[in-house]
């Protein structure tokens, strides 16, 4: 049986979001940014790293005091091409756009940058920064790790985080390949929507705690995420731990922050500060004419969505154009949020004293 979701505006939901994180210390411009961040997930249809994180991940660890909402970050070392940034505990979005923005000038006079964060939280999803790159004609890159939550290939115990990387390439009339992966098979957050929704887990996403393959989501979230590819080599498994570990080395040990061995499990929440961040901007013009290479790039675009589906398959897509067809249905029809989450969200507003986000109510416009 299908579960009822309840739809949202957009704006609605950044709005409280914003609400929420003023009402407990963060200044405006910076509690505008991380609903701006949640959101975009929550269009692009990512709703693990959506508002549906609102309040176990910023709110509550805020309230009780592992986030530093007056965190300024501070600029450690700078080059024309290259950044050092400590977010201080601060949250992980204002010092991830405000980074990814002084990245993208950089490139944008030097041709290329790069910039680490160390010392941070959790950032949402990681296209959300390499799509602002898009706006300046460039290249985005950007990495993260996290709290222990993956095996490695031939291991049992968490080692790593989900760690994902986001690549976005700019393509004619607003197009883009937009790659937001983890270096799991899945994220965390596909596991909590399975235990919410009641739905066994796919086979290779998730070992129990003895190293054991499994469907629980209880024993999943319990265990240990598998890298992306799955359970041994057979699949490719030790390519996402490969990926999984290099993310590491140029979030963590590039920034100076904490990386394996010493990250603390994902989900012991008494480790603030424990995030760092790889971002990357690359101006295209460096190498060649914008205009050319975005012809090229829908080019191979369309050659890959015009190319012949396999049976069981209706078309094939690209990377970020599901997400950016989910981002047109949700801005025209609202963002459905499935009952857990929309009863997180009136406890956070029942938490701070503020209003509930009204839900979205359709116009005789919006149904055509």
């Amino acid at each position: 049986m299908a579960i009822e979701r309840t739809r949202f505006e957009a704006a609605t939901l950044r709005g409280f979001a914003a609400r929420a994180l003023e009402a407990v210390g963060v200044d405006a411009d910076d509690a505008r940014l991380v609903g701006e961040v949640l959101v975009a997930s929550d269009l692009r249809g990512i709703e693990s790293h959506g508002v549906a994180r609102l309040e176990g991940f910023y709110v509550d660890r805020i309230r009780d005091g592992r986030i530093d909402p007056q965190a300024g970050a501070t600029t450690l070392r700078e080059t024309p091409t290259s950044l050092s940034v400590d977010a201080n505990n601060g949250l992980g979005h204002p010092v991830g756009v405000r980074t990814m923005r002084r990245t993208i000038e950089k490139a944008q006079r030097a041709g290329c940058a790069i910039a680490t964060v160390r010392r941070s939280n959790h950032f949402g999803i990681a296209g959300y920064y390499a799509m602002l790159a898009l706006e300046s004609d460039c290249i985005g890159v950007v990495s993260t790790n996290a709290g222990r939550l993956a095996a490695p290939t031939g291991g049992r115990e968490p080692m790593l985080g989900t760690n994902p990387f986001a690549f976005a390439v700019p393509a004619e009339d607003g197009d883009s390949f937009v790659l937001d992966m983890a270096t799991t098979t899945v994220a965390l957050g596909k596991l909590e929507i399975a235990k919410r929704l009641g739905k066994p887990l796919q086979r290779g996403w998730a070992v129990d705690r003895d190293g054991n393959d499994t469907t629980d989501p209880d024993a999943g979230l319990l265990g240990a995420l598998l890298p992306l590819g799955g359970f041994g080599t057979e699949t490719g498994g030790h390519k996402g731990y490969g990926l999984g570990l290099l993310a590491d080395l140029l979030c963590g040990v590039l920034a100076g922050g904490v990386f394996a061995p010493d990250m603390p499990d994902s989900r012991d929440l008494l480790k603030p500060g424990i995030v760092s961040h790889f971002l990357m901007a690359i101006r295209i013009d460096s190498f060649r004419p914008v205009a050319d290479f975005k012809r090229d790039v829908s080019r191979s675009l369309r050659a890959f969505r015009e190319s012949p589906p396999a049976p069981g398959f209706e078309r094939v897509y690209t990377a970020g154009e599901p997400e950016m067809m989910r981002t047109k249905v949700h801005l025209r029809d609202g963002i459905g949020l499935d009952p857990i989450v929309v009863a997180s969200l009136h406890s956070v507003a029942e938490k701070l004293g503020i209003d509930p986000p009204p839900p979205y109510v359709a116009t005789a416009a919006s149904l055509y």
